[in-house]
């Protein structure tokens, strides 16, 4: 176990520094920051005054070597707009975005679970196939148009609820829900499929032969073996919620890295976007890396050399 880990603690860096030094590269294609930086009335030797004082004016592999042996201890510079280290910036945001995403997550999950448990437990075909439909007709609808709508309706038709910012229990409702709602599709799919599979098993028969009920059967011996594939992906979207919560963030203005790295990217603020994408995929990777964990504690045959 302990070799696995290490090996994997190595590839995770590994995928870290690939992402990292792509994205250095790529927004460096996204043009010249002096020109968001400057007034309108700026000169030539205004643009490169401020080249020379951001280190712009640096050959390319320079300005990377530079920023490799400044990455290794975390400082990946100053924002060009704020003045203050970028990779501040971001942890600054990030709470707010695990707060959404994990929010998010666990609310899709359970009420997946729940209303899958149902289905199984009344066999009514009737509502496995409504909840279904609801699944892929939830899963159709853009998110962004889907947290439009929530606003429309309880926030300004109802006024039950506050449309943008956090900073109460009630700010987190909607946005929450927005992306729970895609998360509940997803999982209610899963779970159809993996329920149905297992269901058909021999140790399922075998339980009941025994005389077990149906919701100690369902429970004890069909939803641990359900769950594993549930996990992986799980574990997957969890990571994408982290970083894909960038259109939820911006319609709800929720300050999360997600609105922070539009905001970056627009300004052509090159420091705080590296630094977000190391935050996130560093996040990412470290999920994967539980997720293969929790394989050998669902899992008993599972084992790791």
């Amino acid at each position: 176990m302990l070799r696995y880990i290490l090996r994997r603690v190595v590839q995770a860096a590994l995928t870290v520094f690939g992402v990292v030094t792509a994205v250095f590269f790529l927004v460096q294609l996204s043009g010249d920051p002096s020109a968001l930086l400057l007034p309108p009335d700026a000169t030539p030797e205004d643009a490169d005054r401020l080249r020379t004082s951001l280190g712009l004016d640096r050959p390319l592999p320079v300005q990377y070597i530079q920023f490799l042996g400044n990455a290794l201890t975390g400082d990946f510079g100053n924002s060009f707009r704020q003045r203050t280290p970028a990779l501040k910036l971001v942890l600054e945001r990030l709470p707010a975005t695990l707060e959404l995403a994990f929010t998010a997550f666990a609310l899709g999950l359970v009420l997946a679970f729940l209303a899958s448990l149902v289905v199984r437990l009344t066999r009514s075909e009737r509502l496995r196939t409504g909840l279904l439909w609801m699944a892929f007709s939830l899963q159709a609808i853009p998110t962004f148009f889907f947290g439009l709508l929530l606003i429309l309706v309880f926030s300004v038709w109802l006024g039950w609820l506050p449309s943008l910012g956090r900073g109460t229990p009630q700010h987190l409702i909607l946005p929450a829900l927005t992306l729970a709602t895609f998360e509940l599709a997803l999982y209610l799919r899963l779970l159809n499929s993996a329920f149905l599979q297992e269901m058909g098993q021999d140790y399922v028969r075998t339980a009941k032969a025994k005389g077990g009920s149906r919701v100690r059967v369902l429970v004890r011996h069909v939803l641990p073996n359900a769950m594993l594939p549930i996990v992986t992906i799980a574990g997957i979207n969890l990571g994408v919620l982290l970083g894909g919560a960038i259109v939820t963030e911006t319609v709800f203005s929720w300050p999360g890295v997600g609105r922070l790295v539009v905001q970056a990217v627009s300004q052509r603020d090159y420091p705080v976007v590296i630094a977000c994408v190391f935050v996130i995929s560093l996040v990412f990777v470290l999920l994967n890396l539980i997720v293969d964990l929790l394989y050998a504690v669902l899992d008993p045959r599972v084992r790791y050399a």
